[in-house]
């Protein structure tokens, strides 16, 4: 998977003071000779038991590139996470290619949506974005 960040916005929002923090996924890189957090995505849901809405978002700190972006995934059968850090992913100005799955590059003339792909995903489509942000080197994908 490639990732090109096609404009630099800011519209994340952090959800930590009125919704749970379910998952934490974070890239870390070299950029400019030095180890550093590239990319940070958070998924949230509501606090109540019927809660079903993931809410995402997304920072991306790179090499003079700055752009954030937020997301969201309701209903029912299938990964909300991967579909809802999608949703941050393209509101954030970034554009995926190739196949949303770890390991494989796919064809890079068509777009990756990785809504509802899984975890793998969301790894593959975060790690691609901090290469586009000029990280360099080996990265280091930490998910909590």
């Amino acid at each position: 998977m490639k990732a090109k960040i096609e404009k630099q916005v800011s519209n994340a929002r952090n959800y930590g003071n009125e919704k749970e923090t379910v998952s934490n996924f974070i890239v870390i890189g070299k950029i400019n000779g030095e180890m550093r957090e590239v990319v940070n995505a958070r998924c949230y849901m509501g606090r109540s038991r019927s809660a079903s809405t993931v809410y995402a978002s997304i920072w991306v700190h790179g090499n003079g590139i700055y752009t954030s972006g937020k997301g969201t995934a309701g209903g029912y059968g299938y990964h909300k996470e991967s579909a809802a850090v999608g949703d941050a992913i393209m509101n954030a100005g970034v554009t995926l290619w190739g196949s949303p799955y770890t390991g494989e590059t796919g064809d890079l003339k068509h777009r990756a949506h990785i809504g509802g792909c899984g975890s793998g995903s969301i790894r593959a489509a975060l790690e691609a974005i901090a290469k586009a942000a000029g990280a360099r080197g080996k990265l280091v994908y930490v998910s909590c």
